[in-house]
């Protein structure tokens, strides 16, 4: 059996072709590559980074080049006029003086830590799929992108406050997280709290993810409005039907102005329809065969009915 996912025809796919949404785990210690750096246009789904680098690889900062003379020595400290017995006060305010110059240098000669983070290079990555096309394209993409670290629920949240940082560029010292349906910054203290931010699955819960890894897959999962993440609940995405008497714009009033919904789709904001078709098609990918845990395989429609 299948459980399917409804995607309306405006929110098209493209080119059957993966690409990395997120990385499937964590390290602690190392920024994380931001995944706000690709393009946002579902029409440019599937085109491949070339700039991206899947090696692991160590980066160490060097430590600035010291002048080992200070300018402190070069203007007076080697003064030997001031060690006059006559000054003890002076000349023992020079010895302290030599003595803290001395930690100061030793300190900032030391290395600066080095991290360790992934990259991946998408030529190399996905070199064996090359050629291929329809049900052998996607068994084979399912073959390079199932096996992966899965994160428990509770890591999820730590997950989310680096990947959905407001400042991108340090991430892991930013207080806000940006919410995918409103788009607004919030702090990452209220994650959980009525008045916060939760974790949304952007493929619900409700259509076959089970309670092993695609339940915590943090490609499907992003920090929403507590409200409008339940407004949402598990309609499928699209626009509006044009015969609907019921569409409401925006869909919620905590949601984006380009938000719409009506009794069974769910149109998010156009900024972020790309990066949302990008992770339903990995679900489908990664768990269209044999889900773990004997759940149902996903896979996507565009039909109108989920009987």
């Amino acid at each position: 059996m299948k459980a399917p996912i409804l995607i309306d025809s405006e929110l098209n796919l493209g080119k059957f072709y993966a690409v990395a949404v997120r990385k499937r785990k964590l390290i602690p210690t190392a920024a994380s590559s931001h995944r706000r750096s690709r393009s946002n246009s579902p029409s440019n789904f599937g085109t491949p980074r070339p700039n991206l680098d899947i090696r692991v690889v160590r980066h160490t900062t060097p430590a600035p080049e010291r002048n080992w003379v200070s300018k402190i020595c070069a203007r007076g400290l080697w003064d030997f006029r001031w060690f006059s017995f006559d000054n003890p006060w002076r000349w023992a305010s020079q010895i302290i003086s030599f003595y803290l110059l001395c930690l100061n240098l030793v300190a900032d000669a030391r290395p600066s830590p080095s991290f360790t983070y992934a990259c991946e290079d998408v030529n190399n990555y996905y070199a064996s799929v090359e050629n291929l096309g329809g049900e052998a394209l996607k068994k084979k993409l399912n073959h390079i992108v199932a096996p992966h670290h899965s994160l428990s629920y509770k890591e999820v949240w730590d997950a989310l406050k680096i990947l959905d940082a407001a400042d991108i560029y340090k991430p892991q010292a930013s207080s806000g997280i940006i919410e995918i349906y409103s788009l607004r910054v919030v702090p990452k203290r209220l994650a959980g709290k009525p008045e916060g931010w939760n974790r949304e699955h952007l493929w619900p819960r409700s259509y076959g993810l089970t309670d092993g890894s695609s339940m915590t897959d943090i490609h499907n999962i992003r920090p929403a409005d507590v409200n409008v993440n339940s407004s949402r609940g598990n309609k499928y995405y699209g626009l509006c039907n044009v015969s609907s008497s019921k569409c409401l714009r925006p869909a919620n009033k905590e949601a984006a102005s380009d938000t719409e919904t009506d009794n069974e789709r769910w149109a998010p904001p156009v900024k972020v329809r790309g990066d949302i078709a990008r992770a339903l098609m990995y679900m489908a990918v990664c768990y269209g065969f044999n889900q773990p845990g004997g759940g149902l395989d996903l896979h996507l429609s565009d039909s109108p009915s989920i009987g």
